[in-house]
């Protein structure tokens, strides 16, 4: 065990901060155990290469890379060079002060992920010593959350050099899936031990007690890489997700940070669902604070004043279970934050009020985490306050990029205050990391209403129809021909746009530019939006 600064690093536990564990793939984990194990002289990178990929032909691009990642977890760079020292033409040294220092096992003890060179023997030796620490232990802890783990990917390419990428992959893949703190992620030290175990990614789930498994493949070839991902419910061994990427190679770990966010942002989704929907099955006198949660969730994915009002119903029991639920309260938060802004209410400032209380408490009780962030920026939309409401969702965001629906509030929340140029890129993300969700017809709306003020009228029309497409429920149907009637009249397609209003008023023959007003009445959207916005509805033939 080394300390040094506010940091524990533990080679057979990883690195910590403060008591928090941080996300490092194993081969940066190595990287820095043997520059800090060498901290009294400067380390050549061909001892790094030697050390970490066991000699074999590395670019420095690659070594650069796995550098980056250990400045990144350390909150360095190469600037301030706090804890690792770049000498040009030499190589690197550890330079921050160690406090203390337990002797601890090698790292190189632990699977190395670039022996391909005579890698049989210690690879054999090096599962053998990981499957006798891990019997000892107990199976992983029932933490309440969806738990998975990633099992190392096939290689099924006979280039020397794909496994670097195939473990690279998997590596990553587990660290971008480890950032949404509503999962439970095994380590990827933990599945690099049942590399050469002939077990199936069923069984190896089983024996780890985990409800998820993600296995997968890569082909290289001439340039060109296919990559296949599935998504296993361990209890029913279905397949609920698969996919395949098709890549070119330019830059290999460009490549994997790529694939990787696509694969991660595609599996929570199906992750949540699948767990809400085994929530459902459960007798609610059984439900715990988890379970009520979310159930809450799922009824607060749901446009209507009755489903609202349950969230707000399960986010309160779910708190009385456990008060220091940080999930919950942002919950509480956002559903009481929709029941304001739809006036939903009788009393609407007490509900604003306990919204706004909810979701601080929310990032008291754990200010890394991003739904915390997300509802609170959703409040201070409401309350039109552009600074916090942007400043809470950006940090949200930063701390988990590839959560689909903080971009979606993200995107909404520019779009909002009138900065469609900085929300086009987040409604993009949101439906690229998320192309199936159950929430793509909200993104469909939010791309079409910013591409419409962007004043693309043919994109936003596009998104239109993308909307009409997916639409579940007439209020999404009545969403789609508001947005295809404004497009339409400003597109100087009047008749095409007066069909689009007939067909809104269809779902709803109370429909008029005065009931919008009110609608809009306490609203603090950016008034140039709804003057805009009305405006085209009423050419249209929305009447007043």
């Amino acid at each position: 065990m080394y300390r040094f600064l506010e940091f524990q690093l533990d080679p057979t536990q990883g690195l910590n901060r403060s008591g928090e564990p941080i996300a490092l793939e194993p081969q940066a984990l190595q990287l820095l155990e043997f520059l800090v194990r060498n901290r009294d002289r400067i380390v050549s990178k061909q001892e790094i290469i030697d050390e970490i990929w066991g000699g074999a032909a590395i670019t420095d691009a690659a070594l650069n890379t796995r550098i980056r990642s250990v400045r990144k977890a350390l909150g360095d760079s190469a600037a301030s060079s706090d804890y690792i020292k770049t000498f040009p033409k030499r190589g690197f040294q550890f330079v921050a002060p160690i406090a203390s220092e337990d002797p601890p096992e090698r790292i190189t003890q632990a699977p190395k992920r670039g022996v391909l060179v005579a890698g049989a023997l210690l690879a054999l030796a090096i599962a053998m010593l990981s499957l006798s620490i891990f019997a000892d232990q107990q199976r992983l802890p029932d933490t309440g959350k969806p738990s998975l783990a990633v099992v190392q990917f096939d290689n099924i390419g006979d280039e020397r050099t794909g496994q670097y990428f195939v473990d690279g992959l998997t590596d990553d893949l587990t660290a971008h899936l480890s950032r949404n703190r509503e999962l439970f992620v095994v380590s990827s030290a933990t599945m690099f031990s049942y590399a050469k175990d002939q077990a199936t990614p069923i069984e190896i789930a089983r024996d780890l007690g985990v409800g998820y498994v993600v296995r997968g493949s890569v082909r290289r070839s001439d340039g060109q890489m296919r990559v296949s991902g599935e998504l296993i419910d361990v209890g029913s061994a279905e397949t609920i997700w698969a996919e395949v990427f098709d890549r070119q190679v330019t830059d290999v770990f460009d490549v994997q940070d790529e694939i990787s966010r696509a694969i991660a942002g595609q599996l929570l989704p199906e992750i949540y669902q699948s767990g809400e929907a085994r929530s459902q099955e459960k007798p609610t006198e059984d439900m715990g604070a988890w379970d009520l949660y979310l159930r809450g969730r799922a009824r607060q994915a749901v446009f209507s004043q009755e489903a609202q009002q349950d969230a707000v119903t399960f986010a309160q029991s779910a708190i009385a279970a456990d008060p220091k639920f940080a999930a919950a309260h942002s919950l509480l938060a956002r559903a009481l934050g929709t029941i304001f802004f739809f006036q939903w209410s009788d009393t609407p400032q007490e509900t604003l009020i306990a919204a706004t209380e909810a979701a601080k408490r929310a990032i008291e009780l754990d200010e890394q985490d991003a739904q915390a962030h997300a509802a609170l920026g959703y409040i201070y939309r409401f309350t039109g306050e552009a600074d916090p409401a942007i400043a809470n969702l950006e940090r949200a965001v930063a701390l988990n990029p590839n959560d689909a629906r903080i971009r979606l509030e993200m995107a909404h929340t520019y779009d909002w205050f009138r900065m469609q140029d900085l929300a086009l890129p987040e409604i993009e993300m949101a439906i690229r990391l998320s192309p199936r969700d159950p929430m793509l017809q909200n993104m469909y709306f939010y791309k079409g209403h910013i591409l419409f003020h962007l004043e693309r009228y043919e994109e936003a029309l596009d998104a239109a129809q993308q909307l009409g497409a997916v639409a579940t429920s007439n209020t999404w149907r009545l969403f789609h021909h508001l947005l295809t009637a404004a497009t339409l009249v400003e597109m100087g397609r009047q008749d095409d746009a007066q069909e689009a209003v007939n067909d809104a008023l269809e779902i709803n023959p109370k429909l008029s530019i005065s009931a919008m007003r009110r609608q809009f009445a306490g609203s603090k959207n950016h008034p140039e939006n709804r003057r805009i916005w009305l405006a085209s509805l009423q050419r249209a033939g929305v009447p007043e």
